[in-house]
């Protein structure tokens, strides 16, 4: 049976300018509504001082959606972080206690913070409620430079523990699919991310045609994300002596690297800029700014899953794609139609931004070849599945 309320759980302050996360609910929220049959949402989060004055998700201030605050005290100690998650997490679960009940489904995106809560629940009684856990990555993968081996243990032994609280599992690519099912021993349903395919067919800009071309890197700044390694690519590329000339590099995100693009921006003063955090409403703008995107998450040991938000909306706005050589990307696009590089190879990385430039005719090619992949992500399949999984039996 289909519920008559949806109740997602994130342990995020929703902000604009935040990650693949914030985009996915900003994009699913509005698309529920449209339907006849749209079940009530909420929305659990949280917030604290460091988003005061900070724009939120455009659907924030939908009227039709009930969107519950945790207010959360700001902290960098570790000890008081752990209080802090402990507070969401019971704060969250009292409120679901509450608002819920037969007819609804409790939806966790993510799988550690927001599993915990699934867990909680199911501990205290809320089996009549539909749990579910949507993975949006691989969270050992994505915390792995910040932990050593026993945490790192610890922290995925959690993990299994809370997810196998959950009625239904859904993952956001085949590859996370893959993993997960395997760290679980059951069936995972793969709903891969989305796209407004009309917001962001916009673009009008033909890519590769004007000079100086635009590199960009647009996301978090961080280890996992590959920021790194790209402005290591931008180093290297205007180190050669007959570096082409007419190729500038963006970064557009913010992050705990942060520092890392500032620095490279004075380096290079003449062909990088640094441009900060941009608001998920003005990304189809910003795209057709540029000529060629970046996707640079790991794979391996640190890193990522599932099929990318920034790298649809490359596709969608008809942007040249650079990515890894891995499963995360070429789940979704192959040779034909994207540059693909070996992971974590910097100065092949740097050759892709000269290929691209000194032959763009190859490289439109590329893009135009992308158009037809596109169409397998539209938003509208990802909420039809959606919605059809949630009233199916488990």
């Amino acid at each position: 049976m289909a519920p008559n309320s949806l109740h997602f759980v994130m342990f995020s302050n929703l902000l604009s300018h935040g990650g693949g996360r914030e985009t996915w609910l900003n994009n699913i929220l509005p698309a529920l509504l449209e339907r006849p049959d749209s079940p009530a949402l909420f929305v659990y989060y949280m917030s604290d001082a460091t988003c005061e004055g900070e724009n939120r998700i455009s659907s924030f201030s939908d009227p039709r959606i009930t969107f519950i605050e945790t207010r959360l005290p700001v902290t960098r100690n570790k000890l008081a972080s752990l209080v802090r998650i402990a507070k969401f997490c019971w704060s969250v679960t009292r409120a679901l206690r509450s608002r819920t009940d037969s007819r609804s489904a409790i939806v966790g995106i993510g799988t550690f913070y927001e599993g915990a809560i699934i867990a909680l629940a199911s501990l205290l009684g809320l089996r009549r409620q539909q749990l579910v856990l949507w993975i949006r990555g691989v969270w050992v993968k994505e915390i792995n430079h910040r932990h050593g081996q026993g945490g790192r243990r610890l922290i995925a032994s959690a993990e299994r523990f809370f997810m196998r609280r959950a009625d239904k599992v859904i993952a956001n690519g085949h590859d996370t699919k893959a993993i997960y099912e395997t760290l679980l021993g059951h069936h995972v349903e793969a709903i891969p991310n989305a796209l407004d395919l009309q917001r962001f067919a916009q673009a009008t800009r033909p890519v590769l045609t004007r000079r100086p071309i635009c590199v960009s890197y647009i996301g978090r700044l961080s280890e996992e994300k590959g920021l790194r390694a790209y402005l290591g690519a931008i180093d290297h590329f205007l180190a050669q002596p007959n570096a082409v000339s007419d190729v500038r590099f963006e970064i557009a995100g913010d992050g705990p690297l942060r520092e890392l693009a500032e620095a490279c921006e004075s380096r290079h003063a003449e062909r990088v800029r640094y441009l900060g955090a941009i608001r998920n409403e003005d990304m189809p703008a910003y795209l057709d700014s540029i000529d060629l995107g970046v996707c640079l998450t790991y794979s391996k040991e640190s890193g990522g899953g599932g099929v990318s938000n920034g790298l649809l909306e490359l596709i969608g706005t008809q942007r040249l794609v650079v990515a890894w050589d891995s499963i995360i990307f070429k789940q979704v696009l192959g040779e034909e139609e994207a540059i693909f590089v070996n992971e974590g190879d910097i100065p092949a990385l740097a050759a892709a931004f000269a290929a691209a430039a000194s032959d763009p005719a190859t490289h439109i090619r590329k893009v135009q070849a992308s158009r037809a992949v596109i169409k397998d992500y539209s938003l509208d399949a990802h909420v039809s599945h959606f919605l059809r999984y949630l009233a199916c039996s488990a």
